[in-house]
C-alpha cells in the first residue's frame, strides 16, 4: 500500500478484534515511534495487551469495544530550540503512525478525551499524555464520515493553486482528536502557505496533524521551512 493509498484508506475506527498485532507490525511501529520521539522529544509508547486505558464509563461514551492496544503519546512541554508547541509536535507525529499502521494493515483511532491513563503508561514529571491512538486488527475498516466543505478550513479554497487544493483535500481525510476541524489554512501570492489553529480543546494537535496531511497532499518541498522550528501562526 502507498502513502497515498493509505490517506484515502484510513478511516477511524473503535471496534476491534482480539487478533494480536504480528512481530513484524510490533518492530515497524517500535522502530518509527523512537525515531518520531528524536525528532520532536516526544515520549510517545506502544502498549500492547493493556484493558485499563479502554474500560469502564469513558471508553463506553465513545462507543470504543475491545481496544487493549494503543499507543501514549506523551512529551516534554517544552524544548530548548524548539518553537513548535508539544500540541502540533504531538499531532505531528500522530499523523505519521496512523498511516503507517494504515501502511502495515492495522486500523487506529486517534482520542483526545475518552480513555483513562493507565499504570502502564510512563510519564516523567516534565512531560505531558497529551492523547493515545487506539491501533489493532478492527471489525470493519470503518467508512468516512460526510466531508465538512475544503471552504471551512481554506476560506480561499475555490481560487487557490492546485496543489493548495490538494494539500487542503488530504487535510479534510485527516485525524482528529475531538472529530473537529477547527484550524484556517491560507496561501499568498508567493506560495507561503499560513495555517493557524482555531480557539478549541486540541486544536493545536489537530493542527500537527493537518499540516502532516497537508504536506503529504501538497508536496512538501515547496515549503521553506520545517516542521520543528514552526509556532502555529508561521507559514508551513
Amino acid at each position: 500500500m502507498t502513502i497515498d493509498e493509505a490517506v484515502f484508506e484510513r478511516h477511524s475506527v473503535r471496534s476491534y478484534t482480539s487478533k494480536p498485532l504480528t512481530k513484524e507490525q510490533i518492530e515497524e511501529l517500535q522502530s518509527r515511534i523512537t525515531n518520531l520521539n528524536e525528532s520532536f522529544a516526544l515520549h510517545m509508547q506502544l502498549v500492547l495487551n493493556d484493558d485499563v486505558a479502554f474500560s469502564g464509563r469513558l471508553a463506553h461514551y465513545g462507543s470504543f469495544k475491545n481496544v487493549t492496544n494503543y499507543i501514549a503519546v506523551a512529551g516534554q512541554k517544552s524544548v530548548a530550540g524548539c518553537e513548535a508547541s508539544l500540541d502540533e509536535r504531538s499531532g505531528y507525529a500522530v499523523a505519521n503512525l496512523v498511516i503507517l499502521a494504515q501502511m502495515l494493515g492495522l486500523n487506529t483511532c486517534v482520542v483526545g478525551l475518552t480513555f483513562k491513563k493507565s499504570s502502564t503508561i510512563e510519564i516523567n514529571d516534565d512531560e505531558k499524555l497529551e492523547l493515545v491512538i487506539a491501533i489493532g486488527f478492527g471489525e470493519t475498516q470503518g467508512v468516512q464520515h460526510a466531508m465538512k466543505p475544503a471552504t471551512r478550513i481554506a476560506p480561499d479554497y475555490d481560487s487557490a493553486p492546485d496543489w493548495f487544493k490538494k494539500g487542503i483535500d488530504y487535510v479534510m481525510l485527516a485525524p482528529s482528536a475531538l472529530n473537529q476541524f477547527k484550524a484556517k489554512f491560507t496561501v499568498d501570492e508567493n506560495g507561503h502557505v499560513f495555517a493557524k489553529a482555531r480557539f478549541a480543546p486540541f486544536a493545536k494537535v489537530d493542527l500537527g496533524i493537518f499540516k502532516y496531511f497537508f504536506e503529504l497532499g501538497a508536496g512538501k518541498e515547496i515549503f521553506r521551512r520545517s516542521m520543528q522550528t514552526l509556532r502555529s501562526s508561521d507559514v508551513i
